[in-house]
């Protein structure tokens, strides 16, 4: 007797594949329904030594904070924010984190919040990955894959290389 075909499971397992790499889950010990969501993790490199992540997060319980990052292909990494200033634009880095409100959503994107990462010996190349360790206050730390996009593509690039750090 001969098993019947299994092609439904060839089908699904492709999208479900990709459902579970965007998504990552963060939760405390504690299990008190404090959880994290990190979706479109992505990074843009400048042709010297930095590169900027941008992800999404969305807290699903009573709220977070973003207070620190790590990387093992960086020397540093550091949650920064772009500030405009007399027609003039910086990035610093934020003080005390990222605030997630109960139930809400937060952007790190080209013009505001990111993660930067500094002192990268070797750039990795477009279309590959490399993993960045979030810390959070209440969930605590979190591995995501990230994923390298070409830099100026049109979608807000700043060149970190090149600006002011205070």
């Amino acid at each position: 007797m001969t098993s019947p075909p299994r092609a439904w499971w060839r089908l699904a397992a492709a999208p479900l594949a990709v459902l579970a790499m965007g998504t990552f889950v963060a939760c405390d010990d504690e299990d008190d329904g404090d959880s994290i969501e990190i979706t479109n993790a992505r990074a843009r490199f400048t042709t010297t030594d930095v590169g900027a992540v941008y992800f999404d997060i969305r807290s699903t319980g009573p709220g977070d904070r973003l207070v620190g990052a790590s990387a093992e292909i960086a020397a540093d990494a550091q949650v920064h924010e772009i500030v405009s200033e007399g027609g003039s634009s910086m990035m610093r880095a934020v003080e005390g984190g990222i605030p997630i409100d109960p139930g809400g959503h937060v952007s790190l994107e080209p013009g505001g919040y990111h993660v930067m990462v500094l002192g990268v010996d070797e750039i990795p190349e477009p279309g590959t990955t490399f993993e960045v360790v979030l810390e959070f206050e209440t969930a605590g730390r979190m591995t995501i894959t990230v994923h390298v996009q070409e830099f100026g593509d049109g979608n807000g690039d700043v060149d970190h290389g090149e600006m002011d750090h205070e």
